[in-house]
């Protein structure tokens, strides 16, 4: 019994060092990679420093130009938002891990129904991308324990990079451009054939709901200037689509920039790379018009 004893122990120290040796060599390799998720989660969880953040989704990372903000608002920018219909759960884990670093003066949050509905493909795995991060702060533990692979994630750093292997491999050829501080720029003109409105019939999920509410607590007793966004559409639904968010901020006095509907964009196919996303030249008009906004609105409290 003794010599078992013995030999389970070997194995779960030459375990548990195999798997900090690679994990080290991963964790090496996922800072240096230039694909969109690894880059992107993995400076803005380890080394923006920047005084403006714009967090959210894939139409956040596409949206907003940094340089654009950097040289009207005279601070610096990065966009800190990702791919992958990341909602809530990533960006609440997101936001404890930045502020467990540093604390930057404004935050623009763009939301997107996943955020507080119930819709499909967007439920708590999304903290998942989170996974590299185990153990950086309160905030994201909280949310990989409710993706339920947070136990797997302290137990083996190994584990924590599966979902990224490919990218670990090849991904010093990704294709991020490091100097766009974050923002990845589409390229192209959109297909109106077939196009229809995006509806949204799913109840409100009071999780996700809550998780909304603490983000904005969490950014208020830090002193960080907050305002929330909603992007152009090129086809809008009836729905009042966004009146969740638009409440919480009238509840909270914080800005809200509503331009779902906004005629500049809607309805212009020459502005937008589909029919939620818009292109290079779309985005760079609206990074300037939200700018002269926030000049209005961060300038005056700033």
């Amino acid at each position: 019994m003794k010599k078992i004893l013995i030999h389970i122990l070997i194995i779960a120290a030459l375990f548990f060092v195999f798997d900090r040796a690679t994990g080290f060599v991963l964790k090496q390799l996922y800072s240096q990679s230039n694909t969109t998720d690894e880059y992107k989660i993995g400076y803005a969880n380890m080394e923006t420093c920047d005084s403006l953040l714009f967090m959210g989704s894939s139409r956040c990372l596409h949206h907003f130009v940094p340089s654009v903000f950097e040289e009207g608002l005279n601070m610096t920018c990065f966009n800190a938002a990702d791919w992958g219909i990341k909602n809530i759960y990533f960006h609440y884990g997101l936001l404890g891990n930045i502020l467990s670093r540093y604390t930057p003066k404004a935050i623009v949050f763009e939301v997107h129904p996943c955020d507080w509905l119930d819709t499909p493909y967007s439920g708590t795995e999304r903290a998942g991308s989170l996974a590299p991060f185990c153990g950086m702060s309160k905030e994201c533990d909280e949310m990989l324990k409710i993706s339920s692979n947070y136990w797997p994630y302290r137990l083996s750093v190994v584990y924590r990079y599966t979902g990224s292997l490919p990218a670990l491999l090849f991904g010093r050829w990704g294709g991020m451009d490091r100097s766009l501080k974050g923002w990845k720029p589409l390229d192209g003109q959109m297909d109106t054939t077939g196009i229809q409105a995006e509806e949204f019939p799913f109840p409100i999920h009071q999780q996700k709901l809550q998780l909304m509410e603490q983000f904005i607590q969490d950014c208020q007793a830090k002193g960080i200037w907050l305002g929330i966004i909603v992007s152009p559409m090129y086809v809008c639904s009836e729905q009042d689509v966004f009146k969740v968010p638009r409440d919480l901020a009238a509840k909270y006095n914080i800005p809200f920039f509503d331009h779902y509907r906004d005629t500049t964009f809607m309805g212009h196919a020459n502005l937008f790379y589909d029919y939620g996303h818009l292109n290079r030249e779309g985005a760079t008009i609206f990074s300037q018009k939200v700018c002269e906004e926030l000049k209005e609105t961060y300038g005056k409290t700033y």
